[in-house]
């Protein structure tokens, strides 16, 4: 079965709302043998609306739709879909009558706008929005379905758990798509790729590569009978990659370096704190983002200027010498966090956030302190612009580093 997702809104095609409808339905499908065509967005244009349905109805087999269920004038997707189909709108009472109760349990009268939220056409049957006032509709006609779901978040996903999903599952074919996502630090994409270039074409599983944020992404993606024999083609790959890659590796799928990390310290009984300067505070934030952090997390430090690094036990000698933006500071502030703190580990971060220079060091520049029961360690990095990405590639980089500790002091 092939779908196309059609997210519909003016406020899309402008900027003005970021669309995470899309990637909630398209990681949903592959579990269920749907192999996703194409993500489009229509404005709030009846032609535009008709004509995208156009394609995508000529194009895939699925075809769902989010937005445009509103009341308002502008809300046009039902009568886009009637278009297509050379069908006729009508009012359905037991609908109508269904409204009408939502806005009296409200204690509000109904306005006349919301009618239109109770159009049918003979092909469709309405979805439940137990949550809104937009029913969704179901539409099978020419060997083809079209879903269409409201566009709040709030509504569009219990009605996909609850109402379209589970009917989905009885029709998908007997197929599994499974994925699996190899998530890794420290390489560039270029190096990646030369490395796994084997991986590439091989006859049973397709290999992606891509950046984010925390590191170079692996995507391993097969097609199986079922989720065992899925599995089976899937293992040896990532094998594979293991074994090619694997010190580069800190996570897979749904996993996060941070929940990685405190599930380390707690099971080593450790303890950590931070002092931050380039990263203003985003390292204690990641960390903490995990329930139960406060288990191992003793607390953070924001040392921006130099007088509150030192005020914190940080040794001025080591800043007049090397300058705040340095190895040996960044060491200095990872030992003063762990000795202010009592924790057993601790963590600094200095560097040049940009967009300008700092001592004379160029925007990028960033040195990581690690101190442990054992000594202290010291990592540098120069990252790309904007100044956003560098503290959110220096704060991954600082949770990897201590990972990596983490797993050689466990042994």
């Amino acid at each position: 079965m092939k779908a196309d997702i059609l997210s519909i809104g003016t406020e899309l095609i402008m900027g003005e709302l970021v669309d995470t409808n899309a990637p909630y339905l398209a990681a949903h499908l592959p579990p269920m043998g749907i192999e996703l065509q194409r993500i489009t967005q229509a404005p709030d244009d009846l032609d535009s609306l008709v004509q995208a349905l156009e394609q995508a109805f000529h194009r895939s087999d699925l075809i769902l739709t989010t937005g445009g269920l509103g009341p308002t004038e502008d809300d046009l997707t039902r009568e886009a879909i009637a278009q297509l189909l050379g069908e006729t709108l009508h009012v359905d009472p037991q609908s109508l009558e269904g409204l009408k109760e939502t806005f009296r349990r409200r204690g509000i009268p109904m306005p006349g706008g919301n009618v239109k939220q109770a159009n049918l056409i003979p092909s469709a049957r309405l979805i439940p929005n137990l949550l809104g006032t937009a029913p969704g509709w179901w539409v099978e006609k020419g060997g083809k379905i079209v879903i269409a779901m409201p566009g709040p978040p709030t509504e569009l996903y219990p009605m996909w758990q609850t109402e379209v999903q589970p009917h989905l599952r009885l029709l998908a074919p007997e197929t599994v798509i499974l994925t699996r996502i190899v998530k890794t630090f420290g390489l560039a994409e270029a190096t990646m790729n030369d490395m796994l270039l084997p991986l590439f074409h091989l006859p049973n599983a397709s290999l992606g590569i891509y950046a984010q944020p925390q590191g170079i992404q692996l995507r391993i993606r097969v097609r199986a009978p079922s989720s065992d024999e899925a599995q089976k083609l899937v293992s040896p790959v990532e094998a594979e990659i293991r074994r090619l890659v694997g010190e580069y590796i800190w996570g897979a799928d749904e996993q996060l370096l941070e929940e990685q990390i405190g599930k380390e310290l707690r099971e080593q009984g450790l303890t950590l704190a931070t002092m931050e300067s380039c990263t203003g505070g985003l390292l204690a934030h990641t960390i903490t983002q995990v329930p139960g952090s406060s288990d191992y997390f003793r607390g953070g430090l924001v040392a921006y200027s130099n007088d509150i690094k030192i005020a914190w036990g940080v040794d001025p000698a080591l800043i007049r010498e090397h300058g705040a933006v340095s190895s040996q500071v960044a060491e200095d502030m990872a030992r003063a966090a762990r000795d202010r703190t009592g924790a057993d580990l601790g963590i600094g971060t200095t560097g040049v956030a940009g967009p300008g220079e700092l001592e004379g060091k160029p925007a990028g520049t960033v040195h990581i302190g690690l101190a442990y029961p054992g000594g202290i360690l010291s990592f540098s990095r120069r990252y790309p612009q904007p100044r956003s990405l560098v503290k959110q590639r220096a704060t991954t980089h600082a949770l990897l580093e201590l990972w990596r500790l983490l797993c050689r002091l466990r042994g």
